[in-house]
């Protein structure tokens, strides 16, 4: 008789455990999608002293490529510039470059390169060429993650 006790007992926990169990699936909540990745835009205008540097930090929030455009230089399809990315100073007074070249103004980016989420920053300086202050603008694109 303990057997069949037995039996009935386990019969009785199945049918118990697989209520529960469709109870707890029953709910229809759609799946969750993560937000696309995207890219943060940011169009740059300033002056550059002559002999000076002018730097600009950003903030990508995930892996992806930066791509920074110097667009104008003081009106000039000749002058040259110098073009760099790196790590912004601690006190925010300026930008370690870890990648730079020497560039005229142009509409194709004259940097790109993959990066880890962090803080960094893009620097425009004079190579010596600037007799008087000159306007630039430079476009930055950089990763983030979407919302």
């Amino acid at each position: 008789m303990t057997a069949v006790l037995r039996l009935k007992s386990f019969a009785l926990v199945a049918v118990l455990l697989s209520a529960v169990v469709a109870v707890g699936c029953d709910k229809d909540t759609p799946p969750t999608t993560p937000a696309p990745d995207t890219t943060a835009s940011v169009t740059w205008s300033t002056n550059l002293a002559t002999g000076g540097a002018s730097s600009r930090s950003f903030k990508t929030t995930r892996t992806g490529t930066v791509s920074i455009t110097l667009q104008s230089l003081a009106k000039s399809t000749t002058l040259r510039a110098g073009l760099g990315v790196g790590i912004p100073l601690g006190d925010g007074s300026g930008c370690v470059l870890s990648r730079s070249v020497e560039t005229v103004a142009g509409s194709t980016a004259q940097l790109e390169l993959s990066v880890d989420p962090g803080n960094y920053c893009v620097q425009v300086y004079d190579l010596g060429q600037l007799t008087q202050p000159a306007s630039f603008t430079v476009l930055l694109v950089y990763p983030i993650a979407g919302t």
